[in-house]
């Protein structure tokens, strides 16, 4: 599509994608639908059907607007991430000075122990507070990023196995639609799609 500039109607990828993509014919909706859906590619409806299209300048801007977005939510991580270690380290001096002048002023050593159970405990509640950003730390959403990138990789592989294995079992049938519907419905559970008569679309 980003060679040839040009927009082709859902015919038109159904004749060419097979031999383009190496896909079987009766998967290009979902091959297109899955590019749709990760924004490789751009659709409009236009008259009576769906218009398909991908130019390069429209997904280099994509990229860069993930970039932007992802470098200002690390920016703010950052930055929430600081204010709370300051907090910490605030409350950790003031309890240092509360210590050294409650020690001038001769309290009881059971006062000052009281007193300083309280500025560690207050100590803790600011560490358990700055945990709750953790999702937002850059190291952690790296983490994420990553997880999710294998996971979807491997969706991909198991999926396009299902779909072999049902191709397979298809053409072994003989075109018998009833039996391999039924086979479906027992081998996918509550995962049968009844409209698409195949492996719902997660």
């Amino acid at each position: 599509m980003q060679k040839s500039g040009v927009a082709y109607s859902i015919k038109d990828l159904e004749k060419a994608l097979p031999s383009v993509a190496s896909i079987n014919g009766m998967q290009v909706k979902d091959y297109v639908q899955a590019l749709q859906d990760d924004n490789k590619i751009r659709v409009e409806k236009i008259g009576n059907g769906n218009w398909y299209w991908s130019f390069p300048s429209e997904e280099k801007r994509n990229k860069e607007n993930a970039l932007a977005k992802a470098l200002a939510d690390r920016d703010k991580a950052i930055a929430i991430v600081s204010e709370m270690q300051m907090k910490v380290n605030a409350a950790g001096a003031a309890r240092e000075e509360d210590e050294d002048m409650l020690m001038g002023e001769g309290e009881d050593r059971a006062s000052l122990t009281k007193k300083h159970a309280l500025l560690l405990k207050e100590v803790e509640d600011l560490r358990q507070e700055l945990s709750l950003y953790s999702e937002n730390d850059p190291a952690e959403v790296e983490k994420m990023r990553q997880k999710t990138t294998i996971s979807k990789v491997q969706a991909e592989k198991w999926t396009e196995n299902i779909l072999s294995v049902e191709s397979w079992v298809r053409g072994n049938l003989g075109g018998d639609r009833d039996q391999l519907t039924s086979l479906l419905r027992q081998w996918y559970g509550t995962e049968f799609d009844e409209d698409e008569g195949g492996l719902k679309e997660i």
